[in-house]
Parts: C-alpha cells; structure tokens; sequence
C-alpha cells in the first residue's frame, strides 16, 4: 500500500517537472512518467496521471478567467510546492518508509490546503464575475439613464413649446367666444323683447276675445235656460191635452163599441126582417134608415181617429222639442263666433 501511494506522489511531481521543463500537460504520456519515477504499474501511473491533467485542467480554466497576478501567485505556489516537494523527497528518500505518515498528512495537509485555495479562486471568481455582471448593468443602467433623461429634456422643451402655442390659441379661442357670446347675448335679449310686446299685445287681444265670449256664453246660457222653461211649460200643456185627448179617444172608442153593438143587434133584427116575408116592406125602411145611421157612425169613427193620430204626432214632436231645446241657439251662436 505504501508503494502504491508512493507511485501516485511520484507521477504527480513527474508530471510537475515535465511541465517545469516546458511539457504542456496534455503531451505527457505514461512512458515518460516511467522513466523518470522508475517504479510502480503502467496502470497505477495512468489511472494518477489522468486524475492529475483533469486537476490541472481545472486549475488552467480557473487561472483563465483569473486576474494576472493571482495566476501567477497560484503558479508560483504550485511549482514551489512541487520543488519543496522533490526536496522533502530527496532528503528524506531513505527513511521514506518510516515517515510515510508524517508524508502521508504533509500531503493530506497541502491537498486541504490545494482545495482551501482553490476554493478561495473559485469564490473570488464567482465575486469578480457578480461585480463584472454589476458594473456592465450600472453602466447600461447609467447609459439608459442618461438617454431618458435627455429625451425627457428633449420633450419637456417641446412640451413647453406645444404648451405656449396652446395657451395663446387658448386665450384667442376665449376671446373669440366671449364676443360671439356677449352679441348672442344682445341679439337674444331684443328677441325677447320683441316677443314680450308681441305676446302682451296678444294676450290683451285674447282677454278682450274672452270677456266677450264670456258675456256671448252667459247670454246664450241665460237664452237656453229660458228656452227650456218655455219648453217645460209648453211640455206641460201639451202632456194636459195628450190627457184630455186620450181620454177623449177612450171615450170615442167607447162610444164606437157601443155603436158597432147596436149595429150587430140591428144586422140580427134586419136578418129576421128578412126572414119574414109579411113585414118586408117594413123591414126594408128600417134597413135603409139603419144603413144610413151606420154610414154615419163609420165616418165619425173615421174623423175621430184621425183626429187621435194627429194629436199623438204632435205629442211626439213636441216631446223631441223639449228633449233638445237649446241646440239651434247653440249652432246659430257658434255660427256667429265663426
């Protein structure tokens, strides 16, 4: 075990001294750490050697993006590790197996040390990348600051500018306005003047047409009432006489009746009369007398009931009259409102 961990030391400072010697990592191969370790397997050489080119790729990319002078330093620390190294070695390669354990955490010692470094690179890295990152966004911040606010000047002065124009377009606007308001103003007063004397001529020619309307529609009212009075009474008297006169027709037509049975009984006796051959000639003057007498009848019935068709017509014209006693005065005063 202790060769084994003495040949990986060995590749290691093999492969630092081909690089000291102007080696680019990348071009050692296993032959050329053999010849100058002159011990251990090819395997064990090969598998350290690649462990060491992947350590020493990343250190090579971590100096990259590190500042000059740190690269340096780290440089400066490796080979002087490296050749302190190969010192201890060459001290000490007589009793290197009594103290591969002081070996062994001398190295452990300078691997922590190696990480605690490149630990150290890598965060001052990470710090210069933020504060790279943070100085290029300041200064695109700062560019875009100082265009806005030149632009922002750039449209205040033309905002000032629109503004004055504005202003005096304003003032003249309002000035324009004011005038066409205050002869609004006037020619809207004189109208309402003119209206006012139109409109109290015509209100006085109104009153004067409904005062006389006014003594027209009493007169008429006052007519119309008297008119229907006269009618009322008219109506009374004639409704008297529609009494009388149908009574008068009862009558008449009780008279008739008795007639027209005496003038049966009469037709009996004439009938027997002429049954009987012996009273003939008697019976013949008694039939021309009761035939004169019922001629007679029959024209007073007929005149009597002319006479009662008469009185019912003017019954009825008279009842319309009263039901309507003021519509022709009505259409004769409008008629002469007209």
């Amino acid at each position: 075990m202790s060769r084994i961990s003495d040949t990986r030391q060995r590749t290691r400072e093999a492969a630092a001294q081909l690089v000291a010697d102007g080696k680019r990592p990348h071009e050692i191969t296993v032959d050329q750490i053999y010849a100058a370790i002159q011990q251990g397997s090819r395997t064990t050489i090969n598998d350290e050697l690649k462990l060491w080119k992947g350590d020493r790729t990343k250190v090579d990319a971590l100096g990259a993006d590190l500042p000059a002078a740190v690269a340096d330093a780290m440089e400066a620390l490796w080979v002087a590790a490296v050749e302190q190294g190969q010192a201890v070695f060459a001290e000490q390669s007589g009793a290197l197996e009594t103290a591969l354990a002081e070996a062994d955490q001398q190295r452990n010692a300078a691997a922590q040390e190696r990480n605690i470094a490149l630990a150290t690179v890598a965060a001052l890295s990470e710090q210069c990348e933020t504060l790279r990152h943070q100085v290029a966004a300041q200064q695109a911040r700062a560019e875009t600051e100082i265009g806005a606010k030149n632009q922002a000047l750039q449209d205040g002065q033309e905002l000032q500018q629109r503004l004055m124009a504005l202003q005096a377009e304003t003032a003249e606007q309002i000035e324009r306005i004011r005038r066409a308001q205050t002869e609004q103003a006037e020619e809207f007063q004189a109208l309402i003047a003119s209206r006012d004397a139109a409109f109290q001529a015509e209100r006085d020619i109104a009153s004067g047409r409904l005062e006389v309307a006014q003594a027209r529609m009493l007169q008429e009212i006052d007519a119309a009432r008297e008119g229907q009075r006269r009618a009322e009474q008219q109506a009374g008297k004639t409704r008297e006489r529609l009494e009388q006169q149908q009574a008068s027709l009862a009558e008449l037509r009780l008279e008739a009746g008795h007639h027209r049975r005496e003038l049966a009984e009469r037709d009996t006796r004439l009938e027997a009369l002429a049954a009987t051959v012996a009273d003939r000639d008697r019976m013949a003057v008694e039939l021309a007398a009761a035939r004169g007498q019922l001629d007679g009848l029959g024209t007073a019935m007929r005149s009597l009931e002319t006479r009662a068709t008469t009185a019912e017509s003017r019954i009825s014209a008279l009842l319309a009259e009263r039901m309507s006693p003021a519509m022709p005065r009505k259409k004769q005063g409008k008629q002469r409102d007209a």
